[in-house]
């Protein structure tokens, strides 16, 4: 399944759902994608840009939650959030590769957020803040 088939004015009007998970992720858009055979959603974190002005697709910008060097014995929160996710919803989320380096992070095309998707965010969202509340003591 290919994951961005934009259509003009997507994103005019924002879906019901978003406003459950508003004030807790960023936007962000993809300028251009990349088919990679057999894993249409991967992408590269030079596709995405803050600039929400321009055309493309939306998706919820996930990185400050699910980022993780790929290269590290570590299982800090934000791979267990990543992997949580990835876990309960296959095939919803794009994997994000950083430009120049190891690290990979979640993006999640506007489109698919659902009433489950946006649940499994918030959970993850306490999670995370309560891993910060817990480790700056």
């Amino acid at each position: 399944m290919i994951d961005d088939d934009y259509i003009p004015g997507e994103g005019d009007v924002m879906p019901t759902v978003w406003w459950r998970v508003a004030d807790h992720f960023d936007l962000t858009k993809r300028m251009r994608s990349s088919e990679i055979p057999g894993h249409p959603l991967i992408a590269f974190a030079d596709e995405f840009t803050p600039t929400l002005r321009m055309a493309g697709p939306l998706y919820v910008n996930l990185l400050p939650y699910t980022a993780w060097d790929t290269t590290s014995p570590q299982n800090g929160i934000q791979r267990q959030i990543f992997e949580t996710l990835a876990g309960r919803f296959p095939g919803m989320f794009s994997i994000v590769v950083g430009a120049g380096g190891p690290d990979v992070w979640l993006a999640l095309r506007l489109t698919r957020l659902t009433d489950g998707i946006a649940t499994a965010l918030l959970e993850q969202h306490e999670r995370y803040w309560a891993h910060r509340r817990s480790t700056s003591r």
